[in-house]
């Protein structure tokens, strides 16, 4: 436990760094679900718990623009496997930062969505601490009824890593 505790904390006392050039993340989210069931009923439950391992590579250093992608592993009330990618936007002098992108998820059902989110990242060296509202739109595929959709409120903590700085 030692072995971990004081890398981190090691980390977090380092100075904040400028805008990575490769960065890879953790996330873990869990949160409320709402969508309309075959009888027409809003039903309102649980979100699965959502684990994501992402990577990002700069695009623009102003403004701070990176792309993203990486895979999604739903767990809890139901597994599931598929890939998120997109854009991340982070305003500099600030902890904020905003993302948008899509969601395609494919074994063992097919769901095809859409997700944005903000939060705030706490910053020192090479290490990230990140907290985020991230809300997902379902609106496509075999685990979505024709002309239905899902809509998922997560809140999401995420560990980010500085693999090489500008």
């Amino acid at each position: 436990m030692r072995l971990l505790v004081v890398p981190i904390l090691a980390a977090l006392t380092a100075p904040a760094a400028a805008q990575p050039l490769w960065e890879a993340e953790l996330r873990m989210g869990y949160g409320v679900s709402m969508g309309k069931e075959t009888d027409m009923s809003t039903a309102h439950r649980t979100t699965p718990l959502t684990l994501e391992a992402t990577g990002a590579i700069a695009v623009s250093d102003e403004p701070e623009i990176s792309g993203y992608g990486g895979i999604l592993v739903e767990t809890v009330q139901h597994n599931s496997f598929g890939f998120v990618g997109g854009i991340k936007l982070r305003v500099p002098e600030m902890p904020v930062r905003l993302t948008a992108g899509a969601i395609f998820a494919y074994a063992p059902a097919t769901k095809w969505g859409v997700a944005a989110s903000g939060g705030l990242c706490k910053e020192r060296g090479a290490l990230a601490l990140c907290a985020d509202l991230q809300l997902t739109n379902y609106f496509a595929g075999d685990a979505i009824d024709p002309g239905h959709t899902i809509t998922e409120i997560q809140l999401v903590l995420g560990i980010g890593f500085d693999l090489g700085s500008k």
